[in-house]
């Protein structure tokens, strides 16, 4: 995940330093054409520094290449979009966050997701959900309202019943088993897995602990149509959209896949974690 942001940054700095390059000019010389220090000049060449949109635009003006300025400009934009700090979003609540993801739900028709540990939030019960958002909040140190995030949430699953739209999820068995809330809730979020695995839209599938997959990723994703990617880290929401990331992901998804339980084998694996739920 960090890895992607680095690299985005250090593409765009490759490319200012190709610019720099083609105009015949060393770090020092640009330095001074720009009135900067030559170690800054190092640091965005570098990608240890992401340089601003003005600063861009005078590097290309200074190179001669201002026709560079906007697709440059463009590629920051998108690196600053990649994050987008749960504290900023907060701000709003949980329920705004809900409210959001449920907009852009709208405008996609094919899920395909993954979770190591979690049941995926369009699958989850009330009290699941309110177990995992209580839970985040306790991560962020933060008093967000509970009861309308878990509404919101419960709501964004009206869009499961869409038969425009096709889900295909895959969770790892242990995501059956790490206990959100008591065992009721546990209970009942096997039967509504049960419950979902049954629809035509939807693909349900588990990698059972003795499984021999290809690859189990380490962290859960989302990838949305064919286009982005979404994943959650611990202090951020990344969203990745170059196209030969979005492939990795869906390439990683495949391998994934082909080493899980669907169907009847599925629910037989959600009914051994429902019984041992309620022993």
């Amino acid at each position: 995940m960090t890895y992607s942001i680095d690299r985005a940054r250090q593409d765009l700095g490759r490319r200012l330093r190709e610019i720099r390059r083609s105009a015949g000019l060393t770090g020092v010389q640009l330095a001074e054409l720009l009135a900067w220090s030559q170690p800054k000049i190092s640091k965005i060449e570098t990608g240890r520094q992401a340089p601003e949109a003005t600063e861009i635009a005078n590097w290309v003006q200074a190179c001669g290449r201002a026709d560079e300025a906007a697709d440059l400009i463009n590629r920051l934009n998108e690196l600053e979009s990649m994050w987008i700090a749960w504290k900023d979003q907060l701000r709003h609540g949980h329920s705004g966050i809900q409210a959001r993801i449920a907009s852009e739900e709208k405008q996609i028709r094919v899920f395909r997701g993954y979770e190591p540990t979690l049941i995926p939030g369009l699958f989850q019960t009330p009290d699941y959900a309110r177990a995992v958002l209580e839970a985040a909040n306790r991560k962020n140190r933060s008093a967000s309202d509970i009861e309308d995030a878990v509404q919101q949430r419960i709501k964004r699953q009206e869009v499961l019943y869409r038969r425009d739209k096709s889900f295909r999820y895959i969770v790892a068995e242990a995501a059956l088993h790490h206990r959100r809330g008591n065992r009721d809730t546990m209970a009942a979020q096997m039967d509504r897995l049960i419950t979902l695995s049954r629809l035509s839209n939807i693909s349900f599938g588990i990698i059972p602990f003795d499984s021999s997959s290809p690859y189990l990723p380490n962290h859960g994703f989302l990838i949305r149509d064919e286009t982005s990617v979404v994943v959650e880290t611990i202090s951020a929401e990344l969203t990745l959209s170059h196209q030969i990331e979005v492939e990795q992901y869906l390439h990683v998804f495949q391998m994934t896949a082909s080493g899980a339980c669907f169907n009847s084998q599925a629910r037989t694996l959600i009914g051994n974690a429902a019984r041992q739920a309620s022993t």
